[in-house]
């Protein structure tokens, strides 16, 4: 789904989202508030594989969060629907990919990335026609490449096209959505795609060979992740509270890693998915210690302004300004990083 949100369009959807939140309508299927509850939280997942949905399939927000605390999921389609959804004040926390998240911010949204969520190695990929006799970045010269524009995906393919020595003159990108993707190789009008799974390993199965995973950009120093958003005032009113799922996610992710039976026994069920998809996603799911998000490679601490993570984020914010996703520049993108929750979590 496009990100192009102009300022208009994003305060009207998130007006849009505070009406649907005042007359008491539930957002895409959420649940219903526990409304004698005296505090809230409003969680939001993309309906997969993640520590949000592993909570309520456990139903563990009362472990989280207190019992005295009261918990919605709120199921997103895309990072457009999540900060429209922060903006109208109907959800509090979620993870979410850079390129939408810088979106939001540059648009005046009143949220922070508190952690990095995870950090995209294979689960995003490049892949080519498997007959095209193509190995190399550089070998897509002349070439059609599917991918849903102004993603993750068209972030990272724009980059690794750069460092190959290619302009986006030298190939021609298709814009195309992620469900589109695999019948428009299995006909053979793509000559490649960026795309990540599920989507990913159909193209493989047909015969597509990688030759390029978005991990391959941290040798260039660029990181390319899912930062865990959360509204300010949510925040500032709530900080135990984010906190709280902070500890519990790292846990969790721990888990996913270690011991993924529990995960893949618990996920299948509650999602009604295959333990082949379930595993798939677990096995390209890679979370960054906080021990680790402290240090200058990631968010670094407090304050903290060389880091890796706004180092991305500024690249980030210019290639969404020059491909007209944002009208400027933000003044300010260390104002979007608040690593104060991981420097609790270590110290």
């Amino acid at each position: 789904m496009k990100l192009n949100l102009s300022r208009r369009e994003f305060h009207l959807a998130a007006a849009h989202m505070l009406l649907a939140s005042s007359a008491g309508g539930a957002l895409l299927g959420a649940a219903t508030p526990a409304l004698a509850q005296s505090r809230s939280v409003r969680l939001g997942t993309f309906g997969a594989i993640d520590a949000q949905n592993y909570i309520r399939a456990k139903n563990l927000s009362a472990k989280t969060f207190g019992p005295g605390v009261g918990s919605e999921f709120v199921t997103v389609r895309a990072g457009s629907e999540v900060i429209s959804a922060m903006a109208g004040g109907s959800l509090d926390m979620c993870n979410i990919g850079s390129s939408p998240m810088m979106v939001g911010y540059a648009n005046g949204l009143k949220a922070s990335m508190v952690y990095v969520y995870k950090n995209i190695v294979d689960s995003e990929c490049l892949v080519v026609q498997g007959n095209s006799g193509i190995t190399t970045v550089a070998g897509l010269k002349g070439k059609k490449i599917g991918l849903p524009f102004n993603t993750s995906v068209h972030f990272a393919a724009v980059a690794a096209l750069k460092f190959a020595g290619l302009g986006l003159g030298d190939v021609q990108l298709i814009n195309m959505r992620a469900d589109q993707i695999a019948s428009a190789w299995q006909r053979r009008e793509i000559d490649a795609s960026y795309i990540w799974v599920p989507v990913l390993p159909r193209l493989t199965d047909d015969g597509g060979k990688i030759i390029f995973k978005t991990g391959d950009l941290n040798q260039k120093n660029l990181l390319i992740f899912d930062g865990l958003l959360v509204r300010d005032e949510f925040k500032q009113k709530s900080p135990d509270l984010v906190l709280a799922f902070l500890k519990d996610y790292e846990q969790i992710a721990r888990g996913f890693k270690q011991d993924p039976k529990d995960a893949v026994e618990t996920m299948t069920k509650f999602l009604n998915v295959d333990e082949a998809a379930v595993m798939r996603s677990l096995n390209t799911f890679y979370p960054v210690p906080a021990s680790e998000q402290l240090t200058s490679r990631w968010m670094g601490k407090p304050g903290e302004k060389d880091t890796g993570v706004l180092k991305t984020l500024q690249t980030q914010a210019q290639f969404l300004l020059d491909s007209g996703q944002i009208s400027a520049m933000p003044k300010d993108v260390g104002g979007l990083v608040d690593s104060s929750f991981v420097a609790r979590m270590v110290g």
